[in-house]
């Protein structure tokens, strides 16, 4: 606050009305006392507890005195001793609840800036604790209750005082002449939280909740607090201030500087001026007063919080830390201060008080006044009944309306010219005819069983309803008889508490019962009552759908990779309460029998959606694999039941889990077609038992790359013996035996062992050599126009092509062989004329089909164009055609000439097209680029054999001894090699089948 402000309201102080406008401003002021420090010697200090008054609450507190009797306000006395004593305090541990019960918990004594040890255990309660310490400072100083485990509350509660070390010097805070006083006083500071201070236990108290509703000085709050009587107008008061807090706080005076000369006991080197200092919970301020010039009237300076946090709770009316300096005035006579007024009381429509003159004149009390709220000039009050010398009681029969209000008394004396005196007053309430209001009705708990008592609990509030004290309250469940309820305490707003019993409760029918809970105040008025809702639900819930997966199980099957452990789910509902748990028991010995737990043993269920909350959850509940694989081969019954919100277990549900240890047995192992014969896709069929169901299984050739592993065989079928297959890819693989090893899985995880089967990859062929020499095996006359066929495992003439029904010349050297069946086929010729039955003379360009013995003319080259040596054609495929008609032929040239309309490079590797009939500049089409990527062959890498599957799909012969192919390497000439989408492998290896010499080259080939 500025000092311009504090002149101003200080010149109204002064000015004819301003003590009435001060007081409307802050609140009744009390009696006036003298300035002196009350200080007690140390010696015994009981720790004692009691309660006191703020406003109209009761409040317990706890505090220090010498005697050991019931505390009336927080605090403890003033201890005073000179600087270099050595002082001694006995500290009581008198401790006690409001039902005289002890207090369970140990207090000591810290005695801030004393050179000390801080005790940590205290006394305990009942008993007796020594402190001793040197005072070798002088100061002003905080004591308070010390360090024991969880007693930070005890300081709150009211557990603290101040110490005063005098210096040698009488009338000086310090050894220095610049600390010396006329008047001093001591102002400890704190606050209070009813909800503290009136807990069942503040031992349990949260002091993060801590919310101070009421700020004090010296234990009391405004209008209650004691005035500071200075001596004279022109002192220097000392004001001690010791904040017992645990806030900050701005003390202020309004009216005059305040000096600070001191903090925490230390003495400034330069004092400084202040309006208003602030300073924290612990510290300790010296601060000096120069009251003003005497004047023709009491002056009184404010000393306040200057935040101006003014107000007792919720009380109307300004409050908390505020109280005055008085400071007497001068006039015409020898008497110039009014009369003291105190112990204002008002009961039962009588107000009372005491005016006294002794200390302020002595002059006889002539007339005394009451102001109800407002306050008046002197004179204008309504009159109270009393007079004479020294003390006199006043009295008045007041009717004081419904509510509260404040009522101020002062007194006139008889000295002329007479003195009014200062204001004292009292907080009351008026007439209360309507019943407090009961709210926040509680049931703990609901629902419930039957098998515990339940609490009802509520609050009676009657602050907007009169202000009485809450008297008592009752409960009724439906239209049934009251029962009374324990009120905590007396005070508008109280808390209502009582206990249904079991008995009750279990009697009641399953269902929902209204309870009515309603309160009374002191005058005697019933408020409305207020409805909650008991819930009785004496059911359990029940359990439905229970599974457990993976079932059966050898105890490594788990629920999932990230759960090492199997499942087991239920859905779990009640019609009545929220289900709030669920369990499940594990069979773990099905031999002997398998009791359920007791309730609440289990293993534990979590709801699918997190929480347990509704009428139906889902939840499950997982067993560690650990667990399932010490369980013995067999069936396992898992039982599963729920707990609802009236704590109600329901009926268990149960499941199997199977334990199945054993291998599964395979019977046979087959593949087919075997040997493949050609085939580029072989199945592979397994049958197979096992008490579990199978599964699935997988297959390996080779070295064996461990459980799991292998191929997947995921066909399954039957229900016992199960038949598996899958489609197993040879198309790749050369000729050969191949060992192929199977194992299955059943539905337990169990693996069976491998058995296996051997499959023979065979590549069957028809093909024409290019001389007359028989392959090894077959004989008769060789002629390089017969086909042969290898099976697999033989050679034979399939083909005698000189014999009867064909025809055809000897040494009509096929290079160009095409079947469609055994008496269906295609050939070309490399001689330049070969005649041919009912065709006569053939080009080396020309395809002829031969139909069960007639020969025609398929493809003429010739009237193509293909005229030159190069474009001989020395390999064929016919897609598509029919009867010697139709369809697409693709072939290969004899040399690097282009057919006719193709464009690039030509390349007798080459593959080229021609669409059965077509005729013009353009009939031929490059479909294979053979150097060209997918297939990388060599330029000039003489194709002489060829059969197309598809256009990614075809078979291949050189006519070259060796031919480099990627990946192969050198391919002979007695090679047929296969293309699968840009892969090459080995389909016929003829040197290995013992076609060695030139003669037996493969020239013309067909794959059946």
């Amino acid at each position: 606050m500025k000092r311009k402000v504090a002149s101003s309201l200080l010149t109204g102080l002064l000015a004819g009305g301003g003590l009435a406008v001060m007081v409307a401003l802050l609140a009744p002021a009390t009696a006036a006392h003298a300035a002196t420090v009350a200080c007690t010697a140390p010696g015994d200090l009981h720790a004692v507890s009691g309660t006191t008054t703020l406003g109209v609450q009761p409040v317990r507190v706890w505090g220090y005195n010498t005697t050991g009797a019931a505390a009336t306000a927080p605090g403890g006395p003033t201890l005073c001793v000179n600087a270099g004593d050595t002082v001694t305090v006995t500290l009581h541990n008198d401790l006690t609840d409001p039902s005289s019960a002890p207090v369970t918990e140990n207090t000591a004594l810290l005695f801030q800036g004393q050179d000390m040890i801080p005790d940590r255990t205290g006394a305990a309660p009942g008993a007796t604790r020594v402190y001793t310490f040197t005072a070798s400072k002088p100061g002003t100083y905080l004591y308070e209750a010390g360090l024991v485990a969880n007693g930070q509350h005890q300081v709150s509660m009211g557990l603290y005082g101040a110490l005063i070390v005098r210096p040698a010097a009488a009338g000086q805070a310090y050894d220095s002449a610049t600390t010396a006083f006329a008047d001093e006083a001591v102002l400890v500071l704190s606050e209070i939280d009813p909800a503290l201070n009136n807990a069942a236990n503040p031992a349990l108290f949260d002091m993060r909740k801590y919310a101070p509703r009421y700020s004090m000085i010296n234990g009391k709050a405004h209008p209650n607090t004691d005035a500071i009587a200075a001596t004279a107008a022109g002192n220097k008061v000392l004001l001690r201030y010791v904040n017992a807090g645990i806030q900050y706080h701005s003390m202020a005076s309004l009216g005059a500087d305040q000096s600070v000369i001191a903090l925490d006991g230390s003495p400034l080197n330069l004092s400084h001026r202040a309006v208003a200092e602030t300073f924290g919970p612990g510290q300790t301020t010296d601060v000096i007063v120069t009251t003003p010039a005497a004047t023709t009237d009491l002056n009184r300076l404010a000393v306040y919080d200057g935040s101006l946090l003014l107000h007792n709770s919720n009380t109307a009316g300004s409050g908390g830390m505020l109280t005055f300096v008085t400071v007497p005035g001068t006039g015409p006579g020898t008497d110039t201060t009014g009369p003291v007024s105190s112990a204002v009381a008002y009961t039962a429509g009588t107000l009372t008080a005491t005016v006294s003159d002794a200390a302020t004149g002595g002059a006889n009390i002539t007339a005394a006044e009451y102001f109800i709220d407002t306050v008046g000039a002197p004179g204008s009050g309504l009159p109270m009944t009393g007079s004479g010398p020294g003390s006199v009681s006043v009295t008045a029969s007041v009717a004081v309306p419904t509510g509260e209000h404040i009522i101020y008394v002062r007194g006139q004396d008889s000295a002329v010219p007479t003195n009014w005196g200062v204001f004292s007053s009292v907080l009351v309430n008026g007439g209360d005819a309507t019943g407090p209001t009961t709210k926040s009705p509680t049931l703990t708990p609901t629902p419930t069983n039957g098998t515990v008592g339940v609490a009802v609990h509520a609050t009676g509030d009657d602050t907007a309803t009169g202000g009485s004290n809450i008297a008592a309250a009752e409960f009724t469940i439906g239209a049934g008889a009251a029962t009374p309820m324990i009120v905590n305490i007396a005070a508008p707003v109280a808390s209502l508490d009582a206990t249904i019993p079991a008995a009750t409760v279990n009697a009641l029918a399953a269902g929902t019962h209204t309870i009515s809970v309603r309160s009374q105040d002191a005058a005697g008025n019933w408020g409305a009552p207020v409805a909650t809702d008991l819930v009785v639900d004496k059911t359990g819930p029940t359990t439905a759908g229970v599974s457990v997966a993976p079932s059966p199980n050898n105890g490594t099957l788990a629920f999932s990779n990230g759960t090492q452990s199997i499942r087991v789910s239920a859905t779990m509902s009640d019609p009545i309460s929220n289900i709030i748990a669920g369990e499940a028991f594990l069979c773990t010995t099905p031999a002997t029998g398998c009791p359920v737990g007791a309730n609440g043993t289990g293993i534990v269920a979590r709801a699918n959606d997190g929480t347990f909350h509704g009428l139906s959850e889902a939840g499950y509940a997982d067993i560690p694999l650990s667990t399932v694989a010490l369980l013995t081969p067999g069936n396992h019954t898992i039982y599963v039941h729920a707990k609802d919100a009236a704590g109600n277990w329901g009926t268990t549900a149960t499941t199997t889990l199977v334990i199945d240890k054993t291998k599964p047995l395979v019977s046979t192992v087959s593949a087919s077609p075997n040997p493949t014969q050609g085939a580029t896709s072989v199945t592979l069929s397994v049958t197979a038992t096992d008490a579990s169901a199978i599964t699935g299984g997988e297959w390996f050739s080779g070295t064996d790359p461990g459980v799991g592993n292998g191929t997947p065989i995921t066909t399954v079928t039957g229900t016992g013996p199960y038949s598996l297959t899958v489609p197993v890819n040879v198309s790749s693989w050369n000729e050969g035996a191949y060992i192929l090893n199977v194992r299955v899985r059943d539905a337990a995880g169990n693996w069976s062992a491998s058995s296996s089967t051997v499959l023979n990859v065979t590549a069957p062929l028809y093909f024409s050599t290019l001389g007359n020499t028989n392959p090894p095996g077959v004989g008769g006359s060789a002629n390089s126009a017969d086909i042969y066929n290898w099976s697999g495992s033989a050679f034979s003439r399939f083909i005698d092509a000189s014999a009867a029904p064909y025809g055809l010349p000897t040494g009509a050297n096929v290079d160009g062989y095409d079947r469609v069946d055994a008496t269906h086929f295609y050939l070309s010729f490399s001689g330049t004329n070969t005649t041919v039955p009912g065709l006569g003379a053939v080009q080396d360009e020309d395809v002829v089909y031969y139909n069960n013995g007639v020969w025609s003319l398929y493809f003429d080259g010739t009237a193509r164009g293909l005229t030159a040596g190069n474009q001989d054609l020395d390999a064929i495929s016919v897609i598509g055609a029919t009867n010697g008609t139709g369809g697409t032929l693709y072939f290969s040239t004899l040399g690097n000439t282009n057919p006719t309309g193709v464009g690039g490079a030509a390349d007798d590797a080459d593959i080229y097209s021609w669409a059965y009939g077509a005729t013009g500049a353009t009939p031929f089409t490059r479909v294979i680029d053979a150097s060209a990527a997918p297939y990388n062959l060599p330029a000039a890498a003489n194709v002489d054999g060829f059969v197309r599957v598809d256009a990614t799909h075809f078979y291949l012969s050189f006519s070259a001894d060796t031919t480099n192919v990627p990946v192969l390497g050198a391919v002979q000439d007695e090679d047929v090699i296969y293309n699968n989408n840009g892969t090459w492998s080995v389909y016929f290896n003829g040197t290995a089948h013992g076609l060695t010499s030139a003669n037996l080259d493969v020239d013309a080939f067909d794959v059946p």
